[in-house]
């Protein structure tokens, strides 16, 4: 039972599945309708999750000349390694808490005004390992771990929606979905510092562009523009000895970046597609849910749903991540603190998303700060967790030169941790 709930939500494509088939039979609509509505949510879903696969293997070999190149080393901010690492130890208690939070979520979504359920699987197969971890370390047993972590993990996907929801109905121009994903906090935060300085009449997504540059008006040729200036500065400093020895299998050094940097591109267009297929149907077949289960019921989704509404915001986001990461790991090296490995996963869905939370409010300059912003603040507190040992001994548990970054389950655990202190655990 506790391996199927674990692969139950480790697939979410049939976790999405099997709430639009829910959805659409309490709706009452006919047989093809459900049919056609289900494989095609599915589907959807499943084009995203491909459009993801290609970016992130599109952008490790980057990532991996840009290491080479600058001879960087540290752990590595991956928050499904840690999550992975543990499961041998605390592989029960992450199962229990992924199941039984999610049905707190739902409990709390029927009974309170924040109707919010959370479908986006990895992130609570994160946050329900990161809550096994911190109560394990706080020295509970595997009865009150579980209970605490089920009522911390109900909590979180239902109120940590509701925070992000005001901007995602600047986002998106609607209410029918919401965000549900681990970098809520430092996403929400950026674009309220942003709103101080910034102007949502001048938006990221209406910068003019002369006759002459038009072709920039162009996602896909911009993005792949930008790619391709960032994949072949860093093969340059890698060198063709490291990229065809390790990386490219022989292939030309230089056709390898290219190759690269076109193949992100070509990934961010699959994903984009596979959104609003995926939204197109998901949002009716919804409707099942909040008429019937959850009144007022919405979709808490990954990140890459927002991502079709401020494309600009987007690329903004990871031209500026990126400067920030380069400049957070030259201050955690002054200071003496572990070391992240920066990433260009990062970089790209998180400091693009927190780019298009403050772009919202705040216009472009918001984009820039929002997104600069989130790898910044993103990578110091990454490091501050391993510093003192947020969520205890991890490499005790097994999770060995990785550590956690999603800013929800490191600003949650820091309050647990305060708390247990005020009772001396």
């Amino acid at each position: 039972m506790l391996d199927f709930i674990v692969d139950f939500f480790g697939a979410p494509a049939i976790v999405i599945g099997v709430i639009a088939l829910l959805g659409l039979v309490l709706q009452r609509r006919s047989a093809g309708d459900v049919i056609s509505g289900t494989f095609k949510t599915v589907l959807g879903f499943l084009i995203v999750t491909a459009g993801s696969g290609v970016i992130v293997g599109a952008l490790d070999p980057i990532q991996q000349m840009i290491l080479q190149a600058f001879q960087l080393e540290g752990f590595l901010p991956f928050d499904e390694l840690v999550v992975a690492g543990v499961a041998a130890k605390l592989g029960r208690e992450t199962a229990l808490i992924l199941g039984l939070g999610f049905l707190v979520n739902v409990l709390l979504a029927r009974v309170t005004p924040f109707k919010y359920i959370y479908l986006t699987g990895h992130m609570m197969w994160i946050h329900a390992g990161a809550w096994a971890i911190l109560f394990n370390q706080l020295g509970c047993s595997t009865v009150v771990t579980v209970v605490l972590g089920t009522i911390v993990q109900g909590c979180y996907t239902t109120f940590f929606p509701a925070m992000a929801q005001p901007f995602m109905r600047k986002i998106t121009g609607s209410d029918d979905i919401a965000f549900g994903h681990g970098q809520t906090l430092l996403n929400v935060l950026g674009a309220l510092i942003a709103r101080t300085f910034g102007n949502p009449e001048d938006s990221a997504e209406t910068i003019r562009v002369s006759d002459k540059w038009s072709f920039f008006r162009d996602m896909a040729v911009s993005m792949s523009l930008i790619m391709l200036v960032v994949s072949l500065a860093a093969a340059l400093f890698a060198g063709p000895g490291y990229i065809e020895g390790q990386l490219s299998g022989g292939q030309n050094f230089i056709m390898y970046a290219i190759i690269q940097a076109l193949t992100f591109t070509a990934g961010v267009l699959v994903l984009l597609q596979g959104v609003r297929m995926f939204i197109g149907e998901m949002v009716p077949a919804f409707r099942g849910i909040a008429e019937k289960v959850v009144p007022g019921a919405r979709p808490a989704l990954d990140c890459p749903v927002i991502y079709a509404y401020a494309p600009n915001s987007l690329i903004i986001g990871l031209i500026v991540g990126t400067i920030a990461q380069a400049l957070a790991i030259l201050l955690l090296i002054a200071i003496g603190w572990p070391v992240p490995i920066p990433s260009m996963i990062v970089a790209f869905f998180a400091s693009g998303s927190g780019a298009i939370f403050a772009n919202a409010v705040a216009g472009r300059r918001g984009a820039i700060f929002g997104g600069f912003f989130w790898s910044f603040v993103g990578l110091i507190t990454a490091s501050a967790a391993i510093k003192f040992q947020l969520f205890g001994d991890l490499v005790g548990l097994g999770a060995v030169g990785v550590g956690f970054i999603v800013p929800d389950a490191l600003s949650i655990a820091t309050i647990i941790r305060l708390i247990a202190k005020l009772f001396g655990l």
